[in-house]
């Protein structure tokens, strides 16, 4: 044992050679590792049974993937991009479960729209949010437009501003919010960039990508140190149960 917090991060499903995979980005672990300070391990598929076993780990991450949330849970009409089911079904079951046994969540792009169609939000597809593909990766991932925090929320406790640069790259956003949610940041156009869990010791998702730029930008180091600090209280409270 390590003496470091355990954190889950969900994996995405995913086709090689014709074969499945699951799947997750290099940079969400080095993320979680090195600047949140936790071990991790990657999740996948339905796995019904992990909602009941979720209060074993410290902390649960759901990242980001280019695939979209399907319309079908939260009864929207059939959307574009591709879909993945696997992943919707072990967000749906396992992100609810987590905040009943009190394990911090962090949720990115992707993760933000499975934590509010998980609680019973909906979705609605986006434009202006894109980004440019010719761009090289690095430059893609860099801050594309301002968001304004709100409130005295989780957000705006661990960065101390009242907005924040941040870049963006998604096809889906929060249509209606879901009971229980509280808006942490929104974009000029009225996107909601980030909510929280009312009555949760941490459960924020933000809609940008602050995995890519984890160690160097301050925005990306408050979130997944705070993120953390959540996970190293979980486990020290289990240390002595």
């Amino acid at each position: 044992m390590t003496g470091r917090p355990l954190v889950a991060l969900a994996a995405a499903a995913e086709q090689v050679d014709g074969v499945p995979h699951v799947a997750v980005r290099e940079v969400y672990v080095r993320a979680v590792e090195r600047v949140s300070g936790c071990d991790v391990v990657v999740i996948g598929g339905p796995a019904p049974g992990l909602a009941h076993v979720v209060d074993r780990f410290d902390g649960l991450v759901f990242g980001g993937h280019q695939s979209n949330v399907l319309p079908r849970w939260y009864g929207g009409e059939p959307g574009r991009g591709p879909a993945d089911r696997d992943r919707d079904e072990l967000a749906l079951s396992v992100i609810p479960a987590a905040l009943r046994a009190d394990v911090p969540v962090l949720g990115i792009c992707r993760g933000l729209q499975e934590l509010n169609v998980a609680l019973g939000g909906t979705l609605r597809d986006v434009t202006g949010h894109t980004e440019d593909l010719s761009l090289p990766r690095d430059e893609q991932y860099l801050p594309a437009h301002p968001v304004r925090l709100t409130g005295s929320g989780v957000l705006r406790g661990l960065l101390g501003q009242s907005s924040v640069e941040v870049n963006s790259l998604h096809h889906q956003a929060i249509d209606r919010l879901a009971p229980g949610l509280r808006v942490e940041a929104v974009a000029p156009d009225g996107v909601v960039e980030a909510a929280s869990a009312e009555g949760a010791a941490f459960c924020l998702a933000v809609q940008w990508h602050p995995e890519w730029y984890a160690a160097t930008d301050p925005v990306s180091v408050a979130l997944f140190t705070g993120f953390g600090a959540a996970a190293a209280a979980r486990a020290a409270r289990r240390a002595v149960a």
